[in-house]
């Protein structure tokens, strides 16, 4: 693949004022810039993973998963983007966490399989300038968790099968953390606390 990272790098550079501060208009466009070039960050790394012999891939080195007492927990060291950013370079590197992660868990023990499912998407944030305002739940990537995880833990991704919550916090470092867990579980666990 040819990119050239050093153009959208020098692109980000020229929207800095010498005095190193800049409008809102000069933000917004560094911000695109940002995205694309996260994006082609993203296609050059996997790139190298396939065809340039690198063996240690980042959605390995991103992601983890746990499976004990039913139920599974994928950790993913990025937070769940927003669907703005949703590049599909960004699609398929989350689609490849996500499985490294539900394949960490199947080497565990065996996959549980739901007929109802509750998964619970946790979203931690790193804080940055009034970014509060920003940061809407309903606004997440929700939908590239749940399309990969319907057929492994429950059957589709309707009301019969399948219930979702999503919780956001603010920490130091971004992350989602993921639990699919039986849906009657998660009712019980509610009631005790």
């Amino acid at each position: 693949m040819n990119i050239c990272l050093k153009k959208t790098i020098a692109q980000i550079e020229q929207c800095l004022l010498d005095n190193g501060i800049a409008n809102v208009d000069q933000l917004r466009k560094m911000y695109d810039l940002t995205l694309r070039l996260q994006s082609q960050l993203l296609s050059v790394i996997y790139d190298m993973e396939t065809f340039g012999g690198v063996t240690e891939r980042i959605a390995d080195e991103h992601s983890g998963g746990e499976n004990k007492n039913s139920v599974v927990t994928l950790t993913i060291v990025e937070p769940l983007p927003s669907m703005k950013r949703l590049t599909e370079a960004v699609e398929e590197h989350w689609k490849a966490m996500i499985h490294a992660a539900i394949g960490e868990a199947a080497q565990q023990r065996p996959l549980p399989y739901f007929d109802k499912t509750m998964v619970e998407i946790e979203i931690i944030t790193p804080r940055g300038s009034d970014n509060a305002r920003l940061w809407d739940t309903s606004n997440r990537s929700i939908q590239v968790v749940l399309n990969n995880l319907k057929g492994i833990f429950f059957e589709d991704d309707n009301m019969e099968h399948m219930a979702f919550s999503v919780v956001g916090w603010w920490g130091e470092k971004g992350a989602t953390i993921i639990r699919i867990l039986d849906f009657d579980k998660s009712q019980q666990i509610r009631s005790i606390t």
